[in-house]
């Protein structure tokens, strides 16, 4: 019989699923749930050590001889310091000791809670990884319990061999604890790693039939287009559906950019779009629509393809972590993949994209962004700064030859004019930066410096945070331009560190129209475009543009269904699986 605490069920569960036996165990409190579970359970080899020091050298003699992972398990408190010498020496001798520290309720730690010490991350720098996981609650703590725990147990052999802790707490009352009643241990997710050689490709090619499949693309810079001609490639032959925004730098008119969708898709008739495999491939993914649960969380797999191993679990489903570079998966997917005409769910994600409605722009920032990207000349380098600048760039067309960047990793105001110009120093290409006049105005000092002249930079000056009119307005806070927008009256123009610079300014579409044929032509100086919006104005507009589109998609499946053959609309329901 097994307890039914959720966090021993996990334990005990990707214990077995990774084959991991040997349990060398201490009495105590804290860890009997586990224990006892794992004595009444033939796949377990367990031994009694009283001594928790002795205990873990008694395991690392098992380790080594064995040349597989031993658990040490005892309860909370300065029981756990003991395996510390046991630890270390693992640690210089590549040794897989796991030490599975049961705990005590953190918020009472220092606070008159017997046998509650710091537990979290006691063996810093001896161990190859450590994960303090919670009393699980709801889903969100069942979620971040087992991926920490598959995130540990991976490492016991990644890039080498080495000892790893998972401290998990047991604040449950003595009943608790030694209450029995499961007859079986719940399956949960594990997570397996493979690397390029020791994949059976045929295999994973099979599990690719019959599904409808989704490429997820996040930022990755590509120093040539054969990455993108092996995903178009893997589009063509498995009707997968690549979504992408800019930042994957693998545009083209077969690449859907969801980002849109992010923002004004509420979820409803999300069988009609819900992949059953997402391969999740490069690094940060700005698009909104990552955060659509229903979309892309409960009921879906994912496959991430991870150069360095590195598990990205932001859709909560990974299943798969492929240890290689991304050209290297599609290369070799793609020679045990026949052509397969079969576009249906691809066209349904085109059409559902191709349903986005703009309204009258007039003269705002969001129109100023469309007149600048239709400008952008072959082969040049783009920036976007922060919120809009990112966030309107992908609402719109993206010529497909020119190359995307943006700080999307933090995702902050700061640094975005000095990495564009970094950049910039390196290309003889022309170089565009899209940024906002406080973004410009914060990391102004790296102006300060010798400018090449390919460098384009266009600054929406709207006197204020524009993005603080979006979440709140003027209508909310009165006050807002006083701190939390920081209005000003500033143009660039007023700045000196732009004295080297050709200064062109627009206040109406005429001037910008003008000004912008100026700007992307070649120069001897480096120039910047100062575009003057108004922010209320600017911020009206996007929720303008929000709202139509809302309307749009809360009756997605009609109008998606509207815009479909009378033979695709026959295998909708095939397609769905209803």
């Amino acid at each position: 019989m097994y307890s039914n605490i959720p966090g021993v069920q996990i334990l005990l569960s990707l214990l077995k699923q990774h084959n991991i036996r040997h349990l060398v165990i201490s009495p105590g409190t804290r860890n009997t749930a586990l224990v006892h579970s794992v004595e009444c359970d033939d796949f377990f080899k367990c031994y009694s050590v009283v001594d928790e020091r002795s205990a873990g050298f008694f395991a690392l003699g098992l380790s080594e001889e064995l040349d597989v992972p031993v658990c040490v398990t005892c309860t909370a408190a300065t029981a756990t310091c003991n395996y510390m010498s046991a630890i270390k020496e693992a640690y210089e001798r590549n040794i897989q000791l796991v030490a599975l520290t049961a705990d005590q309720d953190t918020y009472s730690k220092f606070h008159m809670g017997d046998q509650n010490i710091n537990q979290t991350n006691m063996y810093d720098n001896y161990v190859k990884c450590a994960v303090d996981v919670p009393k699980i609650q709801n889903k969100n703590d069942y979620w971040y319990f087992n991926r920490c725990v598959n995130e540990a147990l991976l490492s016991l052999n990644h890039n080498g061999k080495g000892p790893i802790q998972i401290n998990f707490r047991m604040d449950y009352t003595l009943d608790e604890l030694s209450y029995f009643p499961k007859n079986t241990i719940d399956k949960t997710r594990c997570i397996t790693r493979y690397n390029i050689n020791d994949i059976n490709w045929d295999e994973l090619s099979k599990k690719l039939e019959n599904k409808k499949i989704i490429v997820f693309c996040g930022s990755e810079y590509m120093e040539s287009d054969e990455t993108k001609k092996s995903i178009l490639e893997f589009k063509k032959k498995t009707g997968a559906v690549i979504l992408a925004d800019y930042y994957s730098n693998i545009i083209d008119d077969e690449v859907i950019n969801p980002s849109v969708l992010g923002d004004v898709y509420g979820g409803k008739d999300v069988d009609l779009l819900k992949p059953d495999l997402i391969i999740l491939t490069g690094s940060v993914v700005y698009a909104p629509i990552k955060f659509n649960n229903g979309l892309f969380k409960a009921g879906v797999v994912t496959w991430e393809i991870s150069e360095d191993g590195r598990l990205n679990d932001g859709f909560r489903n990974v299943e798969k972590i492929l240890e290689m570079k991304t050209l290297d998966f599609f290369v070799n997917i793609n020679s045990r993949l026949n052509y397969n005409s079969n576009k249906n769910y691809y066209n349904i994600w085109k059409n559902t994209i191709e349903l986005i409605k703009y309204p009258d722009l007039e003269y705002t920032h969001f129109n100023a962004i469309k007149k600048f990207l239709e400008k952008i000349p072959n082969d040049s380098i783009i920036h976007m700064s922060v919120l809009d600048a990112i966030r309107i760039s992908n609402y719109l067309k993206m010529p497909n030859n020119v190359r995307c960047f943006a700080n999307i990793g933090a995702d902050g105001i700061d640094g975005a004019l000095s990495t564009f110009l970094g950049q910039a120093s390196k290309t003889d290409k022309l170089s565009f930066l899209l940024i906002g006049d406080l973004s410009l105005m914060y990391d102004m000092n790296a102006l300060y410096s010798k400018i090449p002249s390919n460098v384009r930079i266009i600054v929406i000056n709207n006197f204020a945070g524009s993005e603080f009119y979006k979440n709140f307005g003027l209508e909310r806070i009165k006050t807002l331009n006083k701190h939390i927008a920081a209005g000003h009256n500033t143009t660039m123009e007023q700045l000196p560190a732009l004295d080297d610079f050709k200064y062109l300014r627009a206040a109406n579409d005429e001037e910008l129209d003008n000004n912008l044929n100026i700007f992307k032509s070649k120069s001897d100086k480096p120039i910047i475009l100062e575009i003057i919006t108004d922010a209320n104005q600017d911020a009206n507009k996007l929720k303008e543009f929000w709202k139509i589109n809302k309307v749009i998609y809360g009756t997605l499946k009609t109008k998606v269904a509207s815009k479909l053959s009378p033979k695709l609309k026959s295998n909708i329901k095939k397609i769905l699986r209803k």
